[in-house]
């Protein structure tokens, strides 16, 4: 189905029958989304990516959870207005603004406030899918990091960008990974494997940070892609937004949104244990990610050249060497 066609049948949905005119927007990297001008009113119409190799349902997982944010009043997220799940096309809430340019304290509150408010009444939300790649105990979260290692065998020498991100793997990413393997494998076999209980879990909104949020005109941010969210273990949710390649935070910024969320679980002393733990672990696993742009038939993003992703694994493993220095 076209998306005018898709646009129009969901614009019905709705009650808007008026001429209806599309606009690509840029910046989805696995969906395709345009601007959809009605009459005086704006919406986003978004196409979610499926394949025969990724099964994982993205509109349905975004959709549940923007309904979650809807009846907790939440006015931090675009409202879900109409869905096709058969042809994977959904009308949103248009949210006119820019990508923050600058992370000021007053932001760090605003992202650590839109989390705690997610988890005030998470449980009401119990019907909720996990995120993608949900992790509840030590071996799990090992497993996850060693499947993204793993994968990066993959890898051909069939440019120069290939043979320097093969031989950083070798050299670096593998030795590193070794050593935080080795420190989890020292862990008693019962620990590794205890399951984190339901109430010490976490809603995330997972690909949580400010490279999925945007500025509006009077200066509030709102959060956007939800298409992994769920529940999870907050020691990774809180990890990820503190390591998002796409914008890292200056210490004291990450240090702010650490203190202000940590404490809205009552086993703090837990999760602290935890994240210095699985630190290293989730940085070596955005190292990984940075570099699924060398794996065979990946499509070339012009935003993304391989230096700049090799560049940017580099960084990610040395937060780890970094992060493991105390633990040596």
């Amino acid at each position: 189905m076209s998306p005018e066609i898709a646009a129009a049948e969901l614009l019905c949905n709705i009650g808007k029958r008026s001429p209806h005119f599309l606009t690509p927007l840029l910046g989805g990297r696995n969906n395709t989304v345009w601007r959809v001008d009605a009459g005086p009113d704006s919406y986003l119409l978004k196409k979610y990516f499926w394949s025969e190799s990724d099964l994982r349902d993205r509109l349905g997982q975004e959709w549940a959870f923007l309904e979650y944010l809807q009846s907790i009043h939440s006015c931090k997220a675009p409202v879900a207005l109409a869905k096709m799940p058969d042809q994977r096309f959904a009308l949103l809430e248009f949210i006119p603004g820019e990508p923050p340019e600058e992370i000021t304290e007053s932001d760090i509150l605003d992202a650590a406030g839109f989390f705690a408010d997610i988890n005030f009444s998470r449980h009401l939300a119990r019907h909720l899918p996990s995120v993608s790649e949900a992790a509840f105990s030590l071996d799990a979260h090992h497993a996850t990091a060693t499947r993204r290692i793993d994968h990066l065998a993959k890898i051909e020498p069939t440019t120069p960008d290939h043979v320097a991100a093969m031989e950083f793997i070798h050299s670096t990413l593998q030795p590193l990974w070794n050593r935080v393997r080795q420190g989890i494998e020292k862990i008693p076999p019962a620990t590794r494997a205890a399951v984190l209980s339901p109430d010490s879990r976490c809603l995330s909104p997972s690909d949580f940070g400010f490279h999925n949020a945007l500025r509006q005109a009077d200066g509030a941010l709102c959060y956007l892609d939800f298409e992994y969210a769920g529940w999870d273990d907050p020691a990774k949710t809180l990890i990820d937004f503190t390591n998002q390649p796409d914008r890292i935070l200056p210490q004291h910024l990450a240090a702010l949104f650490l203190e202000k969320t940590i404490p809205i679980f009552t086993d703090s002393t837990d999760l602290k244990a935890r994240m210095a733990i699985l630190t290293p672990v989730y940085q070596i696993k955005w190292a990984c990610i940075c570099l699924n742009a060398f794996l065979p038939n990946r499509p070339t993003d012009p935003t993304r050249p391989l230096e700049n992703q090799l560049a940017r694994a580099r960084a990610m493993a040395q937060r780890a060497a970094q992060s493991l220095k105390p633990h040596d």
